[in-house]
């Protein structure tokens, strides 16, 4: 007897550091779905012949007008939006300090696409009092505030790719490292990459959040082309009281060279040798003790390049802004959306003649939503993106290529469910 009784001892004083290591770590699998199906084209494309001279944009080649062929017929598509899977934790190392942790991927419910892991929101740091720091791939301060300005717990087509967003068929949003010499370069709506963030803790309201991703990317110079050091600062400032919440963010995309994707000369040559994209915006909420909540964002986005070439294209500036309307009873949700970016103001080195003409756009949508669960809505939605004649505002994730004043639009049914 008093054998066993010691081997039960000794199992029992082994099994305290598991014991210990599991109340000290925390673990949780999270994921959303939310397939849309839905009918969309797009139509308006303008027809060939337009020049800067003729009512069209210095920025636009006369090439990209295209009429009825740049057109993409109607059809139907199933789309997953921003369905993902993910797993996330925490293990207490001491008081209040802790290491936090997160894997997240983007699913294709519908089949599509291939997903890897790690391809949304991942990282490793610490947490404490003092706030939170991490390294990883990570949306940015100043997409943040964005993701909350939609009617459900993901985003759609029908959801604002208005801001954050230059047009020029630059994509919605992006998930990027870095400079990689594509559309991507112009996006202010980004899951970014090879980046560190600091967020600080709730201080009477206010809360802020600064990220910095690293110049990789940077090159080394060769007899026909400079150094480039490719880098991004991100910030937001946030203050929240009961039912209002504002944040201010900003951005700047050093050597990232937007302006190039938009009607601007190839970067990091010698004859443009540097660039500097800076993005502004404020986006505010309030909620009504009715069930209607009103979600507005106001921004501007800049771009400048080194160029020194008379003639070519080194700024664009272009403001924007949207709105959205939501409103509950019960179970259901009415909303409504609607958003305008102007054509903004461009120069060319040399101080000659350039104009934007065309270049603005507008979104809409409108949608009902039932929530069968509270994990469970079904959800409609019509929606759209009409570009003047020069312009090539998208939809996210688009139908196609958007050719100078075609509009989009679309109208499906989905359901979303999280868990």
């Amino acid at each position: 007897m008093k054998s066993k009784s010691l081997l039960f001892a000794l199992a029992g004083a082994c099994a305290l550091p598991f014991q210990a290591s599991a109340q000290a770590s925390e673990v949780q699998i999270y994921g959303t779905f939310l397939p849309l199906l839905d009918q969309i084209k797009t139509s308006g494309a303008t027809a060939p012949g337009l020049s800067p001279a003729t009512g069209g944009a210095t920025q636009v080649a006369a090439t990209a007008y295209t009429g009825d062929l740049g057109n993409v017929p109607g059809r139907n598509r199933l789309t997953s939006g921003t369905s993902n899977l993910g797993f996330r934790g925490s293990y207490r190392i001491s008081g209040d300090l802790k290491v936090i942790w997160q894997i997240e991927s983007a699913v294709s419910p519908d089949g599509d696409a291939p997903n890897s892991l790690t391809s949304r929101n991942s990282c490793l740091g610490l947490e404490g009092n003092w706030g939170r720091v991490f390294f990883g791939n990570w949306d940015t301060p100043y997409k943040a505030p964005l993701l909350f300005v939609g009617p459900l717990r993901g985003l759609n087509p029908f959801d604002n790719a208005l801001t954050a967003n230059p047009g020029f068929n630059v994509p919605g949003t992006t998930t990027q490292g870095g400079r990689v010499n594509t559309a991507a370069d112009a996006a202010f709506n980004r899951r970014q990459g090879n980046s560190v963030q600091y967020w600080t803790p709730d201080m009477n309201g206010f809360s802020g959040r600064i990220a910095y991703s690293v110049n990789e990317g940077k090159s080394a110079a060769t007899a026909t082309a400079p150094s480039v050091s490719p880098d991004l600062w991100s910030a937001s400032l946030s203050y929240r009281k009961g039912a209002f919440n504002v944040t201010y963010g900003f951005e700047e995309h050093k050597n990232y060279f937007g302006l190039a994707q938009m009607g601007g000369s190839a970067g990091a040559t010698a004859t443009n040798a540097g660039s500097k994209d800076v993005g502004h915006e404020l986006v505010a909420a309030y909620a009504f003790s009715t069930g209607t909540k009103v979600s507005a964002i106001v921004e501007r986005l800049t771009y400048d390049t080194d160029e020194t070439v008379t003639g070519k294209v080194d700024h664009y500036q272009r403001d924007a802004w949207y709105l959205l309307v939501q409103q509950r009873w019960g179970m259901n949700q009415v909303f409504g959306s609607y958003g305008k970016a102007g054509a903004g103001s461009v120069t060319v080195r040399g101080g000659g003649p350039a104009t934007t003409n065309g270049l603005g756009g507008t979104q809409w949508s409108v949608g009902y939503v039932r929530s069968l669960a509270k994990t469970v809505d079904l959800y409609a939605s019509a929606y759209g993106m009409n570009n003047e004649r020069s312009a090539s505002y998208a939809l996210f994730p688009p139908v196609g290529k958007v050719a100078p004043g075609a509009s989009t639009t679309g109208f499906g049914v989905g359901i979303l469910y999280t868990f």
